[in-house]
This record gives C-alpha cells, sequence and structure tokens, in this order.
C-alpha cells in the first residue's frame, strides 16, 4: 500500500529543486542498472526512493515546471508514480 503525504505547498528554492532533479536521475540511473542485472529488490526500493524524491519535488512545484530540469527517464518515472 502506499500512502501519499499531506502536501505543505512550502516553497523549495531553485538551487534544492536542482539538487533534487539530480538525485532523481541518479536514482533512475541505478534503477534500471539494477533491472539490468534482474536485481528485483534493489529496483523496487530504488522505485521507492524514487517516489519519494519525486513526491518532495511536487510538493514544492507544479510537476509541468519541472520537466525542462529532468531527462527523459525521469520524466517516464514521473509519470508512472
Amino acid at each position: 500500500m502506499t500512502t501519499i503525504l499531506p502536501n505543505e505547498n512550502r516553497e523549495i528554492d531553485s538551487d534544492t529543486l536542482k539538487e533534487l532533479a539530480s538525485i532523481a536521475r541518479l536514482i533512475t540511473y541505478a534503477r534500471e542498472s539494477a533491472k539490468g542485472m534482474n536485481a528485483e529488490f534493489p529496483v523496487w526500493c530504488l522505485d521507492l526512493a524514487l517516489g519519494a524524491v519525486l513526491q518532495e519535488m511536487y510538493a514544492a512545484r507544479d510537476p509541468q515546471s519541472l520537466m525542462g530540469e529532468m531527462d527523459d527517464d525521469v520524466c517516464a518515472m514521473a509519470q508512472r508514480h
């Protein structure tokens, strides 16, 4: 079961948002590497981690405004979460 945390509508500065986007890219890379090795549990954990980072980003901004800062893989993952 997935629990959605309440949106606090807090402002996150641009640098923090860029750092979160970088973390999302790193997690996506690690997830794809684990997926290529058929490591199911790490893939599951990284899915959760990516979801948490995306939730943090969405709490501060409209998801559509983030698309310019994230690469295609992260955008595809964002669509699934």
